[in-house]
């Protein structure tokens, strides 16, 4: 840009200059007709010059699909004008305990593409839809920003997700929820049933006799006001077990996955009745290790009868089968069950013929689910499911918090809870406090117990079933959180250890690094590091495997120029927990070094600001271009203008000193982005040849220098030739030393 107001200015300056040394005679006699008596026009009223772009404007409308595809999420945006390409940026989210989704912060985003030369945009997140796929719970966020780096034009600002038009939220189309099958209710016919899907037209059915998908056939397409289907089964048929499977099929055509399996069968004329009082005899935290099932005999004439036991839980709604074809009215379950869930139980009667061993009849399931009148529910003696050490408010104590056992709000069940401690990880966890008086405790918000005990290196929790005597395993091993590392430092547009052994991003912005002590008289096992674009919020993990040493290299691959990032590091403990981080301030701030050609990208962003206030070389009439003025920056310092007709030529002289317009990021606590010391001077012939001449020097955010004087004036605009660029540090050292950058950078 710094270039194009040289060439209107030195184009006018060499008319002005040609006016003066050649004889006003001349000139008008050879190149215009001498007609007074016609209407006299100037070319000046035909001419307009576009307003100058800088900064390109964000995208006035970003929407993504939501619900509309089973793999994919389409974007789609309003072209910017003068938008060569698109940057985009995404956030996944998940929901909360409380199925709540937060709105996503700074730190949440991350690019997905960086190059997109259309305005939309399809982002595949699966790319083999399943059944059940974490994805399809996921709420995904899209920010976009319009670029042109050939033109040379600042990157506009990404778009806002808090404005609804730009929120760029979608989803992914998911399978239908809840499917269930009649298991014996009818001897004619099987009821599928399901959770409607936003958006469907149609629904498929499939059937099948074998929970494969291979094995699936289209049995039916209903329109999509129905959510349930009455298959009609055969004479041959009746007694089978089969499985179903929905899918949605939305009016775009697009189709979900299809949903799990559900097996159902109708019943045979002859079935034999389910088996009554179904129940679980030791599931009220009676066990730590299994449950027992027991239930009415089922008699009928002439058959034999067994029974198969299916279990569904309060993790899962998918039947799994405990035992097939027992002949007893109990069954023992001890197969895979997990601590802390709840267990529902079903029986089916099934009669064998005493005359006809081939032929057997099957019975409904027992009415003992979760929805019936009398559900058959158990569950083991757990320890709580999450434990953690907080601090206490006294020092020589620590705070244990912990969510009650599973079966704490059944009447007639007491809990009390016992606590062990340990001072070595692989040692024996010695019994130290038992809380019998619950009334003592109360649930937070979190649904937390807190109690202070006494400091320990390692504690454990079990809870102790009062009225059966009874204790649970231990809980998993819990430690305090060691204290916030000390002296955590960023390093700020810094050498490092030599940026050749490090690559920059796509914006051409090299790593930072990131260094601490370890807290005083503590010798925590590891850290997490963490990052945020704010010092109050937004902070997301960046290192994937725990650090070990006092030091990490972040390769930011967002990171741009002109944006500073905090750093938060997390002291751990042998079991890899911990909350304690350093506090915000100056040192744990930081940014990486740049490019000589972004250097002197981000130094224009100045040099641009600074001229767009000058009067004098943006005035119509050419001789009022001559002539000297001064203008004040924004923040600090000057800038002079001086023009002058040089013999048969143009001098132009403007003279920084101390000249600054930006603060860094906008924000004044940060310091000044660029200050500017220094000229750039431009001295050309009456062809409208020359060069560009004076260095300008630079502090702030990014120190460094350049020099002008190779720069090449051809046809009155830049036309050839480099800067010299060299880059600082803070403390005025070299990063990179002095080198080229091609005139045509900052006019890509």
């Amino acid at each position: 840009m710094l270039k194009n107001k040289i060439k209107y200015l030195l184009t006018g300056l060499l008319i002005s200059s040609a006016l003066i040394t050649t004889s006003c005679y001349n000139w008008y006699e050879n190149k215009i007709d001498m007609d007074t008596e016609s209407l006299q026009v100037n070319l000046n009223d035909f001419m307009y010059e576009a307003p100058e772009i800088t900064e390109l404007s964000c995208p006035t409308q970003v929407l993504a699909s939501q619900g509309l595809y089973s793999g994919v999420i389409k974007i789609h945006w309003n072209a910017v004008p003068y938008a060569r390409s698109y940057r985009i940026e995404r956030a996944v989210m998940q929901a909360d305990s409380n199925g709540l989704y937060a709105t996503p912060e700074e730190g949440d985003f991350s690019v997905i593409e960086k190059y997109v030369y259309s305005t939309n945009y399809q982002d595949t997140v699966l790319s083999n839809p399943l059944t059940d796929s974490d994805e399809y719970q996921y709420k995904y966020y899209y920010r976009v920003s319009a670029e042109n780096i050939k033109e040379g034009y600042d990157p506009s600002e990404f778009t806002d997700i808090n404005n609804q038009d730009t929120q760029g939220l979608g989803w992914l189309l998911a399978p239908p929820k809840n499917i269930e099958a009649w298991k014996g209710k009818s001897i004619d016919s099987i009821q599928i049933s399901w959770d409607s899907v936003e958006n469907a037209s149609q629904y498929q059915i499939y059937r099948g006799t074998k929970a494969s998908q291979i094995a699936m056939v289209l049995l039916d397409e209903i329109k999509a006001n129905n959510t349930s289907y009455l298959n009609e089964i055969d004479e041959d048929e009746k007694g089978q077990e089969f499985y179903y499977q929905v899918r949605a099929l939305l009016a775009n055509g697009a189709l979900s996955a299809p949903t799990g399996f559900a097996l159902g069968y109708s019943l045979t004329a002859n079935a034999p009745a389910a088996p009554n009082n179904v129940k679980v005899t030791n599931g009220k935290s009676q066990s730590t290790d299994n449950l027992k099932i027991t239930w009415d005999p089922v008699e009928k004439e002439g058959y034999t009868i067994t029974y198969s036991v299916y279990r569904t839980s309060s993790e899962s709604s998918i039947y799994e089968s405990v035992k097939q074809g027992t002949s007893d009215t109990s069954c023992t379950d001890s197969n895979s069950l997990k601590k802390g869930l709840k267990y529902y139980y079903y029986v089916q009667t099934l009669a064998c013929s005493n005359s006809d061993s081939t032929a057997i009849e099957k019975s409904a399931f027992s009415a003992s689910g979760p929805n019936d009148a009398s559900p058959a529910v158990g569950w083991l003696l757990s320890p709580p499911s999450s434990c953690e050490v907080a601090d206490s408010t006294e020092e020589d104590k620590v705070k244990l918090r912990w969510t009650p056992a599973v079966g704490y709000d059944e009447e007639g069940i007491t809990f009390n809870y016992n606590i062990y401690a340990c001072q070595t990880l692989d040692g024996e966890f010695t019994l130290i406090d038992t809380i019998s008086d619950l009334t003592s405790l109360t649930l937070d918000d979190d649904n937390y117990y807190s109690y202070d005990i006494i400091k320990n290196n390692f504690y454990r929790i079990s809870t102790y079933n009062v009225g059966e005597s009874m204790e649970s395993d231990l809980g998993e091993k819990i430690a305090p959180s060691p204290s916030a590392p000390r002296s955590v430092t960023a390093s700020k547009t810094s050498a490092l250890d030599g940026l050749s052994n490090y690559s920059y991003n796509t914006n051409e912005v090299y790593p930072v690094k990131i260094t601490w002590q370890a807290p005083e008289n503590e010798s925590p096992s590891g850290y997490n590091i963490y990052r945020s674009t704010k010092s109050d919020s937004g902070f997301r993990k960046i290192n994937d495997d725990i650090v070990k040493d006092f030091s990490y290299l972040d390769e930011n691959e967002t990171a741009r120029a002109g944006t500073v990032y905090y750093y938060k590091v997390i002291s751990l403990n042998v079991l890899g927990q911990g909350n304690k981080g350093n506090d915000q301030d100056e040192n744990s701030r930081g940014y990486g070094a740049i490019t000589r050609d972004q250097w002197f990208r981000e130094y224009n962003k100045s040099i641009m600001s600074s001229q767009a206030k000058l009067t004098l070389m943006h005035k119509s009439n050419d001789m009022d271009k001559l002539g000297s003025e001064t203008i004040n920056g924004d923040i600090s310092g000057t800038l002079s203008y001086n023009a002058a007709i040089a013999g048969l030529g143009a001098e132009i002289t403007m003279p920084y000193n101390n000249y600054c317009d930006f603060y860094i990021g906008n924000n004044s606590a940060l310091g000044k982005y660029f200050v500017l010391t220094g000229n750039t001077d431009t001295t050309s012939n009456m062809s409208a040849n020359g060069n560009m001449h004076g260095t300008v020097n630079c502090t702030g955010m990014y120190p460094g220098q350049a020099v002008y004087d190779n720069l090449q004036i051809k046809g009155g605009a830049a036309g050839g030739g480099y800067y010299l660029v060299t880059t600082k540090d803070l403390s005025g050292s070299e990063i990179l030393s002095q080198a080229k950058v091609d005139w045509t950078v900052g006019e890509e």
